[in-house]
């Protein structure tokens, strides 16, 4: 969830609108009626995945963290930790969101990379630009395409999955702006149809759109009947493209209760297979009981007992977005994202999320943090401090709390890309 002058829509776009200002299986607790056991999203592992052994991983250096005191950041070690190969699955399956994209700087690509990969990350979410995709209506950028393909490739190969999130429109589609959504909703669909048979042997998740229901990312205002319609178109093309395509809707901003509901009302349900949410809960912990369920985590139950009474009770949640900030409130500064928590902090409800979400929502199967790297250097915006490591790649100690995390959560489970 963004806010003015926090995360905005360019941590999502990154650097492929340069000329943009702003560019599993365990049976679930019965809920409401709940009879019905979740759907496993099943997860086959890659047939050419490289053998660690002849790869070159390199070495990144990853400093342990003191996680005893407030805002410090972790000690240097002069060990360098070699990289290692992450469980190949996780009971919960953790992931992050990473910003690199196909024109990202080679040497940057591969830290990134490195440190997913020593983390023990099982999933990667990765925008697929629909505006640098089809500038033109039928016609295709080979170049970010290919790109594309090499950067899916390479995370591939360092043993992480890779969700495809498709978002931007292109001036031709509506000229009102990338956030808003296309005129015609056939044309999102035409071109998630291509995408989805293009990378159908590299990528088989397709999350549609970032929050539908916040005006950034809808531009003007947010339309259920509008998000509904291109879930329906993008399910419909994708699935006649590749049939083992996953799809998720788009993560709603916050554990939205109201539009999920409407979107139910008109007919979603047929349109996705995973329910995408970003529980977001400004500074408070994942352990708080808000009134406000929107930013609440316990709102994930509420959102569960949604899709129950409207029969998806087989299907799963994934959080493709959730962070708690590490910035310093400004001077004059107010409002809920005016102030982050210190990195000690943001590692201890890193953990506590995690864990909860393991123990009391098993039916969330995949929770991706947001974002791995710090998108700036000013200690203010919160935009700049989501990451689990800072801008010049030295860990913060939620690096240190996820690696842990997905290391006592690895169970040897079925895997595919």
């Amino acid at each position: 969830m963004n806010r003015t002058g926090q995360r905005g829509p360019g941590s999502l776009i990154a650097r492929t609108l340069l000329i943009a200002a702003l560019l599993a299986t365990t049976t679930p607790p019965v809920i409401s009626g709940a009879t019905e056991p979740i759907t496993p999203i099943t997860i086959l592992p890659d047939n050419d995945e490289p053998d660690p052994q002849e790869q070159d991983p390199g070495t990144v250096v990853i400093q342990p963290a003191d996680t005893g005191e407030d805002d410090v950041g972790p000690p240097h070690s002069r060990e360098p930790v070699r990289q290692q190969p992450p469980p190949a699955a996780t009971s919960l399956l953790i992931g992050v969101q990473s910003d690199i994209q196909p024109d990202t700087e080679p040497a940057i690509r591969r830290r990134e990379i490195a440190l997913m990969q020593n983390a023990g990350i099982a999933w990667v979410r990765i925008v697929l630009n629909w505006y640098a995709a089809e500038p033109r209506k039928g016609e295709y950028n080979e170049e970010y395409l290919k790109d594309l393909e090499s950067l899916v490739d390479e995370i591939r190969g360092a043993g992480m999955r890779v969700m495809l999130l498709v978002l931007a429109t292109p001036p031709w589609a509506n000229p009102r702006g990338w956030d808003a959504p296309p005129l015609r909703m056939r044309d999102l669909g035409d071109f998630v149809g291509f995408a989805v048979r293009r990378f159908s042997s590299r990528v088989k998740h397709w999350e549609i759109w970032n929050e539908p229901d916040w005006h950034e990312f809808w531009k003007p205002a947010p339309d259920v009947r509008g998000f509904v319609e291109m879930l329906r178109e993008a399910y419909t093309n994708g699935k006649a493209a590749d049939p083992q395509a996953t799809f998720i809707s788009g993560g709603l901003a916050g554990n939205n209760t109201d539009y999920l509901r409407q979107m139910y009302a008109l007919g979603a349900s047929p349109f996705f297979e995973v329910l995408g949410v970003h529980p977001y809960v400004f500074q408070r912990s994942p352990d708080v009981v808000h009134p406000h369920v929107r930013n609440s985590f316990h709102g994930l139950g509420e959102l569960r007992k949604i899709m129950v009474a409207n029969g998806d009770a087989a299907k799963p949640i994934w959080i493709t977005e959730m962070s708690w900030p590490t910035n310093r409130r400004a001077p004059g500064a107010t409002g809920d994202w005016a102030e982050g928590v210190n990195q000690a902090t943001q590692a201890a409800y890193l953990s506590r999320a995690y864990e909860k979400i393991a123990a009391e929502y098993p039916f969330v199967q995949v929770a991706m943090w947001y974002n791995l790297r710090d998108k700036g250097t000013n200690p203010t915006l919160a935009y700049h401090n989501y990451g689990l490591v800072q801008h010049n790649f030295e860990p913060k100690p939620a690096y240190f709390a996820l690696q842990r995390q997905a290391r006592t959560a690895a169970t040897p489970v079925a895997s595919r890309p």
